[in-house]
């Protein structure tokens, strides 16, 4: 159901007034000055910052500064490497806004106000952008209100609010409901959004040039989700869905997001009906399921959409704001990733996007719990991701305590406990005087303060680069234990068209391995990396299965990663990254198990491997670099792709790109010289990434991975054929049987398009060779 109303005619120019601007800033990305490198918070500090949402310019500063030197008084500060500060939110779209005669601009005298008191108490803060389903959260217009005047606007335009599947509208007020599309052909939705974040971003970057040491970071708006499994069925959601499926649109040639549809593409309803096993007679008649039919191929082909729009959302705010000038490291995710995207479709692929930080949030957890999922946060994103909404909501000190210390094991570098109120009336989730769980959760970050303030943060490699190789279990495989109906090795296994050597293991089955782990020099770490995934061609209603791993019995994994049946038909790999030091220089016993209700399972383990941390693993870096063609001006150049930086556009690098071709059908190359004969068993490529709306455009889509001993003769190392794409920052893993090479080459014979351009290119920022 639209709910439509008629504007003044000074509400239609206020609208035009925006889209000019818009215009201004696609052609000057840079609003102001960006956060120089040296105010980015240093990777060994670790911040514990309390979500207090309290303060207003209105008050009486002395009473807001009081309550945040109450803080400091009743928990301490910590050291110079565990830090206490404070986290609120910039309620950009409500609260934090100007009138109708300005069109709702951002007001930013409560930021300003905030970040005041930062500066008189010396707390280092983060903002959560608060302005996704949450954005007028929580006090309602009549408790004092929060200017709902925008967000009621944007809602009475047609088209701009999430819709069920009989199309009634899920926008409300308060605690979560202000569902607007996710679709990027939402314009007055997206038009506002980013002018008035754009607008908060700029007031915290000028304040943080000034005041180096307090800006920790920002997180995006509180859990990006579909409210239902019946969302959303809004015609611009369904619309964008049809041009992704087709590549068509702002997904086709000259589009702005060309380069990044469906891979394949479907080129006639035919083919779409063959695939899904429809009749639609048209791609006009063409509808989603209404339904959720689990392991169904159309139904899980529309949730694989509905997570993708949300993971465009993250990524496109996470644009937003480094255009700003907040360098996206600095920018967290902020979800709750389920394993079960059927109900709000926030899969673990929404942690972190476009290069961004990773963050989630969870309450009443307890330490055991957290493997699941932050092995694969670990594995998913870089070395720097936070919980930005803690508690753990019990009693017990001891395990409210444990919590706090596994995070902080576990790399955490940002934590935001819920809440610190300075109200007469607690509820649940105060730290102190909570009337369910009192003091506890304030006694255990007291403690922690005191035992940890001088500590380092453990860092956390990245994911592709998780150290030197120490042991392959691929390599160990007929060395290890067996059991269960099939495991065997698979050398160039594909899960969703992503290649890599692979140890089969069907459902049922375990396999152990008797391992020496080395010792560690101090700083160093043993980290054990792979990724799950269910095999292709695996019939789309297998049963459900968990992928667990224990040493000496103690699971890795929490409860386990548990695959639902989308898994079998929408296929895609789950890399998973655990710090195993506390075994180093023993003997243990290592058991990969897989378990689950469907006979057989199709279950796989990526290239399995046991590293110790190190750097220079990368064989490629600052090697030469030679390639079929090159295009673009001084910003992209082959010599870029070996400087080891992953964030194209920053000090004018942006990578290398072919030069353009009007099909995809042509031939691009680039090679890297190591040097001399190097064992390579695995190659990392890093999709186009530099500040513009297509990130991850011009990856390949049919290419092979190539080494030479004299740069002559070539041997194929792993060929892929129909690649899904690349998200940017996401380093795209191949793995494969050690070979011998001087010289390696990755040849692309189908090219993807480049976004905002007709044409088709071969583009990277980044390529990374390893033994």
């Amino acid at each position: 159901m639209h709910r439509i109303m008629i504007f003044s005619y000074l509400t239609m120019i206020s609208f035009l007034a925006l889209l000019s601007y818009t215009a201004f800033a696609v052609a000057h990305p840079h609003l102001g000055t960006s956060i120089a490198r040296q105010d980015i918070p240093p990777l060994d500090i670790t911040y514990i910052l309390p979500i207090w949402e309290g303060a207003l310019a209105n008050h009486a500063e002395s009473d807001d500064l009081a309550v945040l030197t109450d803080m400091k008084t009743r928990l301490g500060i910590g050291g110079p490497y565990t830090k206490l500060g404070w986290s609120f939110s910039s309620w950009s779209l409500s609260r934090d806004i100007s009138g109708v005669d300005k069109d709702y601009a951002f007001d930013p005298t409560n930021l300003q106000y905030m970040l005041g008191l930062a500066k008189r108490t010396a707390l280092p803060i983060l903002v959560h952008m608060n302005n996704g389903r949450w954005a007028d959260c929580c006090t309602p217009n009549s408790s004092g209100g929060w200017g709902d005047a925008l967000l009621d606007l944007m809602a009475a335009y047609p088209n701009t609010t999430v819709l069920d599947n009989a199309g009634v509208s899920q926008y409300g007020h308060n605690y979560g409901s202000n569902f607007f599309t996710l679709s990027r052909l939402n314009d007055v939705y997206r038009t506002y959004k980013k002018r008035n974040v754009q607008a908060a971003a700029k007031v915290l970057v000028d304040w943080t040039n000034t005041n180096s040491g307090l800006f920790a970071g920002v997180s995006l708006d509180s859990e990006t989700i579909m409210p239902a499994s019946s969302c959303d069925f809004n015609p611009l959601a369904i619309e964008e869905w049809k041009m992704w499926l087709r590549n068509t649109g702002i997904y086709g040639p000259g589009g702005s997001y060309f380069g990044t549809g469906r891979v394949p593409a479907f080129s006639s309803i035919d083919d779409f009906n063959t695939a899904m096993g429809t009749t639609f007679t048209s791609w006009e008649t063409m509808t989603p399921p209404t339904s959720v039919t689990p392991g169904n191929t159309f139904f899980e082909e529309w949730e694989r959409w509905r997570v993708i729009l949300i993971l465009h959302a993250v990524s496109d705010e996470t644009l937003w704001l480094e255009q700003a000038g907040i360098d996206r490291t600095a920018v967290y995710g902020h979800q709750t990733p389920r394993h079960d995207d059927y109900g709000f479709a926030d899969s673990l692929e929404t942690f972190t996007a476009a290069n961004g930080a990773g963050g989630f949030t969870n309450y009443g957890w307890q330490p055991a719990n957290y493997g699941e999922v932050t092995n694969a946060a670990r594995g998913q994103g870089r070395n720097n991701y936070g919980n930005f909404e803690l508690n753990p909501l019990t009693t017990d000190e001891a395990s409210s305590y444990n919590n706090i210390v596994t995070l902080f094991n576990k790399g955490m570098k940002i934590l935001c406990p819920n809440a610190w109120e300075d109200l007469i009336q607690k509820d649940q989730y105060s730290i102190f005087g909570s009337p369910n769980f009192g003091d506890t959760f304030g006694n255990a970050l007291k403690k922690f303060f005191t035992n940890y303030g001088n500590t380092k943060r453990d860092l956390q490699p990245p994911p592709w680069n998780p150290g030197r190789k120490v042991h392959d279990l691929y390599d160990r495989f007929s060395g290890a234990t067996l059991s269960g109906p099939d495991n065997h090795l698979e050398p160039a296994c594909s899960v969703g068209s992503v290649i890599r050597r692979s140890v089969y293991s069907a459902v049922g089955g375990m396999i152990t391995y008797s391992i020496a782990l080395p010792s560690v020099s101090e700083g160093q770490r043993l980290n054990f990396w792979t990724s799950l995934g269910i095999k292709d061609g695996a019939g789309p209603n297998g049963g459900e299965t968990t992928f667990q791993v224990t040493i000496n019995g103690q699971a890795l994994y929490g409860p386990g990663l548990h695959f639902h049946k989308n898994y079998w038909t929408w296929k895609r790999w789950v890399p998973m990254m655990t710090d195993i030091t506390a075994w180093a220089g023993q003997t243990v016993t290592l058991t990969m198990t897989t378990t689950g209700n469907s006979y057989y399972g199709w279950a796989t383990w990526g290239a399995p491997a046991i590293y110790a941390s190190a750097t220079g693993n990368d064989l490629a870096f600052g090697k030469t670099v030679t390639a079929s063609s090159s295009d673009g001006g001084s910003a992209w150049n082959p010599s870029y792709l070996t400087d080891g930086n992953i964030d194209g556009g920053s000090n004018g690098r942006s990578g290398w790109s072919s030069t353009s071709h009007s099909s995809s059908s042509a031939t691009e190359w680039v090679q890297v010289d190591l040097g001399s004969n190097r064992g390579v068993g695995k190659v990392v490529l890093f999709s186009r990434s530099d500040i513009f709306e297509g990130t991850g455009s011009g990856f390949p889509v049919d290419f092979k991975i190539q080494g030479s001993t004299d740069g002559s003769i070539w041997s194929d190392l792993l060929t892929e054929t129909g690649y899904p794409g690349a998200q940017a920052g996401d380093g795209q893993i191949f793995t494969f049987p050690g070979k011998e090479a001087r010289y390696v080459r990755v040849t692309a014979t189908k090219l993807g398009g480049a976004a905002g351009e007709a044409g088709y290119r071969f583009q990277l920022v980044d390529l990374q060779v390893y033994e």
